[in-house]
């Protein structure tokens, strides 16, 4: 029975001591990583790249493009959402891990369209308006905006090719700026006052959250 413990002891280091000699060191693969990924900014594509243990960089860019119909202050548009952006990120993973703090810059294209063309009386600002052949709404987001955020990429100090990455983080956009125009009939009075409403609505919209997630193939 002794010798038995004694075998089983010695099988069990071994194979705990081949085992850390075989472990990946921890390091930041040095290569390049593509990866396509879904996400609150659209589909997206990142090129990646490691220069340290605990560093490396991304850049990547994100579409997605989608047309509804909604009334917004008694007027009732077409909208399109367009969600276009370009984005170049620094990641710090602080364990040698997949766990990474990152902070960044997006060129910001994100927007949104509305047209209508009314049938009958529609109320801007403080006056109703029949026969208005169109009435043209544009919400457009700060071009430049930080980012912050955190993450996982399961291929960071893995000899894995093939790997998972996973984000979370908010980009501050600032408060949205809206531009309507109209037929000349309107008076301008009663377009700045029926663009402050809708401004006072967007003011609050100045975080745009991130969920983001894809695979990740390094080589």
């Amino acid at each position: 029975m002794k010798n038995l413990t004694l075998i089983l002891s010695f099988t069990l280091l071994s194979g705990f001591l081949c085992g850390q000699e075989n472990k990946p060191s921890g390091d930041y693969h040095l290569g390049f990583r593509i990866a396509p990924r879904i996400s609150t900014l659209g589909a997206g594509l990142e090129v990646a790249r490691g220069f340290t243990p605990n560093f490396g960089v991304r850049a990547g860019f994100n579409y997605f493009s989608y047309a509804y119909d909604a009334t917004e202050s008694d007027v009732s548009y077409d909208f399109e959402l367009e969600l276009k952006s370009f984005a170049v990120f620094a990641d710090w993973h602080p364990f040698k891990g997949a766990f990474r703090l990152s902070g960044g810059l997006l060129i910001n294209g994100n927007g949104l369209t509305g047209n209508a063309k009314p049938t009958g009386s529609v109320k801007i600002g403080d006056n109703d308006y029949t026969g208005l052949s169109s009435v043209d709404l544009d919400i457009s987001y700060n071009a430049l905006a930080p980012y912050l955020g955190l993450g996982w990429d399961t291929t960071f100090g893995d000899n894995d090719n093939w790997g998972f990455a996973f984000d979370l983080g908010l980009i501050y956009s600032g408060s949205p700026e809206a531009a309507i125009s109209t037929d000349p009939t309107v008076s301008a009075t009663d377009i700045e006052k029926e663009k402050q409403e809708l401004q006072d609505d967007l003011d609050t919209l100045k975080w745009w959250p991130v969920v983001s997630a894809g695979l990740v193939y390094q080589f």
